[in-house]
């Protein structure tokens, strides 16, 4: 029941008319009955009211609402003039129009340079759910592509959408979608819709959002004019500080001429090649530059020289004399010439350095030939590069040890004079010892007239048995040989170990020899004092590793300072 505060005249009236009617009754049935027509005019009157008062709240909201529009537009227009930032404005405006039509979300559509659609900005998006983020493709491109607006009231029973997969499956209500497009061409589009209120816009609201739209294509076109501007001036910026800071970090000195002769360019480096202040060079005529650098002027492609690289003669207040390398190349400016870039490197320190350094290498070249004389040269170029390696000590490695000695010779010396015996042992032991470097053995050691080799260390490899014995059978062919040449016959006897060794520097601090210790060294050379003449007696292990299958006969024999028997394998030399 309404409250008195509440209560209409017209229900005052009414309930008046109601109370005489009751207290009346039968007794007077004429003003009963005009008392009941009474009532229904009231009735009538208050639903034509109620519906009056109905119309005027529904034009009142649509008066507030065009209004909003209206200021949209017209805030809008001033954030589109407000800022040239691109990301800023279509926020702004984008937030403006979603609030004005009481959308649940807005998006800016723009096409990229490889064609595809892309949001550029989206307004009222959950990150935490991934449909959120959607929006119907179909609408977006055949907007696009059409250049004409999509509008909806109720997606969901439009039966233009029924076949939208995407309408569907995001629950979409109400839609709006216009282009966006600049001079005529389309770019993109803005897209606005509810997926929970049908009717949320209204008939006219496409061409508001058109006009929105306008707003934005303009908004994005100054923004990308000034973004394009400013990205070319930071670029020029940059280009200039880069080319600024290259001229004044490369140690080479720069020097420019423009087509009149004038020096345009002298940097940091130049001025310090010549001991001169760049500033004074700038501005001046390039008949300057033949005090630094006497007849540079005469190569110069401003006038009428040549370009090209040249190596000059230079002056420095103290340095005195240069030794320059001068580059120059013409800045042509289409068919005319534009003056000239000249490149001056200090070459005068770097010289003197490769004068050292070339004695240094012949020095170090000189050292190593030395050094071969008593060591293999795989060795001493390890030396050499590690020199830090030699130290006393050794490490145990596995080894192919020779021992090779003319048999007899001391006794044939005997009825020789010394300068004989002298020119057949270096005459022999020449080609012996390029024998064993060539099958890349350590010459550990001369002793009278034998020769001991070490194969593997200190670069130990899988090969090692088998350059050991290839070295020993070529020994016996240089003997062979030298019988002719010396006109004294030649025997030598030659002995094959392999096994762990150690190898390494021995001796002292002052004084050491690189050297190999171990039971295989005995064997060797006990195996090279059984070997008759013009023999190579090789130990099983030895044999075994070369894989050479060498026809030999198989013996097994006592040797001297050992307690087991050894197999030993004397090779049939051809």
């Amino acid at each position: 029941m309404a409250t008195e505060q509440s209560r209409t005249p017209s229900d005052v009236t009414k309930s008046v008319l109601e109370a005489i009617r009751t207290r009346i009754g039968a007794r007077d049935a004429t003003l009963s009955s005009e008392i009941d027509r009474a009532l229904q005019a009231l009735d009538t009157l208050s639903l034509e009211n109620t519906s009056l008062a109905s119309r005027v709240s529904a034009m009142t909201d649509r008066t507030e609402r065009e209004i909003q529009k209206a200021l949209m537009l017209t805030r809008v227009s001033s954030i589109v003039n407000s800022s040239l930032d691109l990301d800023n404005v279509l926020k702004d405006v984008l937030d403006a129009a979603v609030e004005v039509m009481k959308a649940d979300r807005g998006f800016v559509v723009l096409q990229d340079e490889q064609g595809k659609f892309a949001v550029a900005i989206a307004h009222n998006i959950n990150p935490d759910d991934p449909n959120d983020a959607k929006i119907s493709q179909s609408i977006v491109r055949k907007v696009f592509e059409s250049g004409e607006p999509v509008f909806t009231t109720d997606a969901q029973t439009d039966p233009r959408f029924e076949s939208s997969q995407s309408i569907q499956t995001l629950a979409l209500r109400s839609i709006i979608c216009v282009p966006l497009k600049l001079r005529d061409v389309s770019i993109g589009v803005v897209y606005l819709d509810s997926r929970i209120t049908p009717n949320l816009f209204h008939r006219g609201d496409p061409q508001l959002i058109l006009a929105f739209a306008h707003q934005a294509a303009l908004a994005i076109d100054n923004a990308r004019l000034f973004k394009e501007q400013a990205a070319r001036l930071t670029e020029i910026s940059r280009l200039e500080a880069f080319q600024t800071q290259i001229l004044e970090s490369i140690t080479s000195g720069v020097i420019t001429t423009d087509s009149k002769g004038t020096v345009t360019t002298f940097n940091e480096a130049a001025g310090n090649t010549f001991g001169v202040d760049p500033a004074t060079m700038i501005g001046r005529s390039d008949r300057g530059l033949d005090a630094l650098v006497p007849g540079i002027t005469t190569f110069l492609v401003a006038g009428h020289g040549f370009g090209g690289q040249y190596n000059m003669v230079g002056s420095h207040a103290m340095r005195g004399e240069l030794a320059l390398e001068v580059r120059i190349a013409p800045l042509d400016k289409g068919d005319a010439p534009g003056g000239s870039a000249i490149a001056v490197t200090d070459m005068t320190e770097r010289r003197a350095l490769e004068e050292m350094h070339q004695q240094d290498v012949q020095r170090s070249r000189a050292v190593q030939e030395a050094f071969s004389r008593y060591l293999a040269p795989h060795v001493v170029e390890s030396l050499m590069r590690h020199p830090e390696n030699v130290r006393l000590g050794g490490e145990r490695q596995p080894a192919t040890i020779m021992f090779a000695d003319i048999r007899d010779f001391t006794k044939m010396a005997s009825h020789m004079p010394a300068e004989q015996v002298v020119d057949i042992l270096n005459t022999y032991l020449d080609e012996a010892v390029a024998t064993i470097f060539r099958y890349e053995g350590l010459l550990d050691k001369f002793y009278g007239d034998g020769i001991m080799a070490v194969f593997g260390p200190p670069h130990v490899r899988s090969d090692d048995a088998t350059r050991a014995i290839k070295a020993a059978i070529e020994l016996n062919e240089i003997v062979a040989r030298l019988e002719t040449k010396l006109g004294r016959p030649l025997h030598i006897s030659v002995g094959l170990a392999s096994g762990d060794v150690v190898a390494g520097h021995i001796g002292s601090t002052r004084r050491m020899d690189y050297t190999v210790i171990g039971d295989a060294v005995n064997l060797a050379s006990r195996l090279q004092a059984a070997a008759p003449p013009d023999a190579i007696f090789v130990d099983e292990p030895t044999y075994r590793a070369s894989g050479l299958n060498y026809p030999a006969d198989k013996m097994v024999a006592k040797i001297r300072g050992r307690d087991d028997d050894v197999t030993i394998y004397q090779l049939k030399l051809l």
